[in-house]
């Protein structure tokens, strides 16, 4: 899912289109060129973690960032004719060469690229884990739900251990409920998610926790 706020709005980018006016003074628009839809060999979305680079035919780049697991987007409203290149630790690097994006007023259109990426020899079966939903909690007993998403072979167990590193402030269970406890003082906690497979596989994520008027 696109959205966000991220380019001072222009007008198509390094080849602006006619009539598109000046920019509002102020005003952040978001038009990626590119949006890489990332996938595993098994289907699952791969976007956060994986980097890619997109070239102009000029010899420019542009970045990338996920949007969420499954999309990478370009960082620039560029219009033109590009190679992408994307990496992923344990993958074999992926080029698609000759990726369109066209204008549309002052904005490209987004040209969807799906992405497969391929395993390298020797990847181990479990190679990354990262935790989803993050969020403030707002009030003693606000929750928030973390989620587990894996970089892993099917036949690897999801089993992971939890802990937050403040008590006080909050708890986690085995379903990932993290819940926030009253304090008067607040403040940040952090929540940890290790793999039962691989302890070396973790996860983390810091959850602030406000502040309550007085507690019990």
């Amino acid at each position: 899912m696109l959205g966000g706020a991220a380019i001072v709005a222009s007008c198509g980018g390094d080849k602006p289109t006619a009539n598109c006016g000046q920019p509002v003074l102020g005003v952040i628009i978001f038009a990626p060129g590119i949006d890489l839809l990332v996938r595993d060999p098994f289907g699952r979305g791969q976007a956060i973690g994986t980097s890619a680079t997109i070239r102009g035919s000029d010899g420019t780049t542009d970045q990338t960032r996920a949007e969420d697991t499954l999309h990478l987007v370009s960082e620039a409203n560029r219009t033109g004719t590009f190679t992408v290149t994307v990496t992923r630790p344990y993958y074999r690097d992926a080029t698609i060469t000759n990726v369109k994006v066209t204008p549309n007023g002052c904005f490209p259109n987004t040209t969807t690229v799906p992405v497969t990426l391929q395993l390298a020899a020797g990847a181990p079966s479990l190679r990354a884990m990262i935790l989803l939903g993050q969020q403030f909690l707002d009030a003693p007993g606000a929750q928030a739900h973390l989620v587990t998403h894996f970089d892993a072979n099917p036949d690897v167990s999801t089993a992971v251990t939890w802990d937050v590193n403040s008590p006080t402030l909050a708890s986690v269970d085995a379903n990932g409920i993290v819940t926030a406890k009253c304090t008067t003082t607040g403040g940040t906690v952090t929540v940890m998610a290790t793999s039962l497979v691989d302890p070396s596989i973790t996860s983390s994520v810091n959850l602030g926790v406000a502040p309550a008027a007085s507690c019990p």
